[in-house]
């Protein structure tokens, strides 16, 4: 009786360890997921990684709360980008590393440096921060639930792209 549940309790442990490998492999997929749509110019499909209610916080490029807001916040975004910077063509490419992640039942927390380049035809951005992100598990999914960018710098190139 003792081995059994012995045995009980092992098993119960490696379940738990292996749902938290999981979702630690999972919101690493989530928080690359972003930056990909981004890189290949689905902005439109960005709002699909995100929990009905959430909130995104992008200090002075925007805010927005939830799905559907976020969705056309991204959405509409390359073509703010252009009208602000008074050009056409904006180019935009971002990656991100270093991400960690809490998790404690359905929800976790993720923090990631990202450097971006934001390239328009006549004057190209570094563009370096860091995202906090706010994670729920929705119907066995991760999704964000908060994302707030910090920039650390955005520094212009000295000259222009040539494509």
């Amino acid at each position: 009786m003792h081995e059994e549940s012995d045995l009980t309790a092992q098993l119960k442990e490696l379940a738990e360890r292996v749902d938290l490998l999981e979702s630690v492999r999972e919101l690493n997929a989530l928080r690359n997921r972003l930056p990909r749509l981004i890189n290949d110019n689905e902005w439109e499909r960005v709002g699909e990684l995100f929990s009905t209610d959430a909130y995104l916080d992008y200090g002075d490029l925007g805010r927005a709360d939830g799905r559907t807001a976020i969705s056309e916040y991204f959405a509409g975004l390359p073509a703010r980008i252009e009208k602000d910077a008074m050009t056409s063509g904006v180019l935009v490419k971002q990656f991100v590393h270093g991400h960690e992640v809490e998790i404690s039942g359905s929800r976790a927390t993720g923090v990631c440096d990202f450097e971006e380049r934001v390239v328009f035809k006549e004057q190209s951005f570094m563009v370096a921060g860091k995202f906090l992100d706010e994670y729920i598990r929705v119907d066995r999914r991760w999704l964000f639930a908060r994302i707030e960018l910090n920039p650390f710098w955005v520094i212009p190139h000295g000259k222009g792209y040539a494509q």
